[in-house]
């Protein structure tokens, strides 16, 4: 037996020898901060140690200007409500789960009145609901934003230590415009595999009469949410969204230098991943080198915009359209998780 012992320790040790060997033999060679620059990008824009990216744009003054655009003092939610089996996720993402401690009925049928309390745990991915996404919650290569080299920033343990959503909280304000494009278009919902190109983004905001300034949080209403989250329901909570089948509609690759010209500060949608899926555009994802979703690289990894993503834009715009004003003061903090790589957020609009 202790001859047994020994063979299969030498041998276990052998064969991690040889993995770890395989492992490096497979990884890839790292790739220069020249080859990511080769790409419209903001790193070193704001220093070595940046990051909230394109939120450096608004400063005290700006969200001075932000706070006076708040005329008749009502608040306008702009998540989505949070419900088990209700509207639309990312691949095998789950929604909210909830456990009580006690509920009324235990109260009732105890032995005799006293004191109680409800209390809850929930649960729920950080991408599951309304949520900001991080500088680094996506990248190609082994560099996320501002050059930081990815294996010293994201751990199993430790979550994501730098640009991670707990930077932003104390940036999360700004000049808010709504480009209400459903509306624009004439239509409830622009459709599954609609692609919003540069030219409906300055169509829309003419005829709304908004101005697009730097540092604004731009939030685009496309109708997605409320459909899908119809068609879930309907079902009975079976039926799920297929990101590669049925799609969503958003801004294309075309948008990417729009994005930039316009120094935005934020962009958000009322969809999962506020771009554009299926068809898939062959000619940015070679460029970006993914085989989907190349706004995210472009937008959060080399650009430094933050994501927002599930947003309910419906009241929003109802109220816009009815005082014609698209401008207002967003307000939109992260819940305060440790090195979060989601933000967790229930933003409103001030007008």
């Amino acid at each position: 037996m202790s001859n047994m012992r020994t063979k299969l320790g030498f041998a276990g040790g052998l064969l991690i020898i040889i993995l770890s060997l395989s492992i490096a033999a497979l990884a890839f060679d790292p790739i220069p901060v020249s080859e990511y620059k080769k790409w419209p990008n903001n790193w070193g824009k704001w220093g070595p140690d940046d990051e909230i990216g394109t939120l450096n744009y608004n400063t005290p003054q700006s969200l001075v200007a932000a706070a006076k655009l708040v005329k008749k003092g009502k608040i306008i939610p702009c998540s989505w409500e949070c419900k088990p089996n209700s509207y639309p996720l990312w691949g095998m993402r789950v929604g909210i789960r909830r456990y009580m401690n006690w509920s009324g009925n235990d109260a009732v049928m105890a032995d005799k009145p006293g004191m109680w309390y409800s209390d809850e745990v929930i649960t729920v991915g950080t991408h599951s609901m309304s949520h900001v996404d991080p500088l680094v919650h996506l990248w190609y290569g082994d560099k996320v934003y501002n050059g930081y080299p990815v294996k010293d920033v994201i751990f199993h343990d430790k979550g994501t230590v730098k640009a991670n959503a707990n930077a932003y909280i104390a940036h999360a304000a700004q000049r808010g415009v709504l480009l209400d494009m459903a509306r624009f278009k004439g239509v409830d919902y622009l459709g599954d595999k609609y692609l919003i190109t540069p030219k409906d983004l300055d169509d829309c905001a003419k005829k709304q009469g908004v101005e697009i300034k730097p540092g604004d949080a731009v939030l685009i209403r496309t109708g997605f949410m409320k459909h899908w989250s119809d068609k879930i329901i309907k079902s009975g909570g079976v039926l799920r969204w297929g990101a590669t089948t049925d799609g969503e509609p958003g801004p294309g690759g075309d948008c990417i230098a729009w994005i930039q010209d316009k120094k935005i500060g934020l962009i958000g949608a009322d969809n999962i991943a506020v771009e554009h899926i299926v068809p898939v555009e062959e000619k940015w994802n070679k460029i970006y080198k993914v085989g989907l979703i190349p706004l995210h690289v472009a937008v959060l990894q080399m650009l430094g915009v933050p994501m927002q993503e599930l947003l309910d834009l419906d009241a929003l715009a109802e109220d816009c359209a009815k005082d014609g004003v698209y401008e207002f003061l967003y307000v939109w903090p992260p819940l305060n998780f440790w090195n979060a790589t989601g933000g967790l957020i229930s933003p409103v609009a001030i007008k």
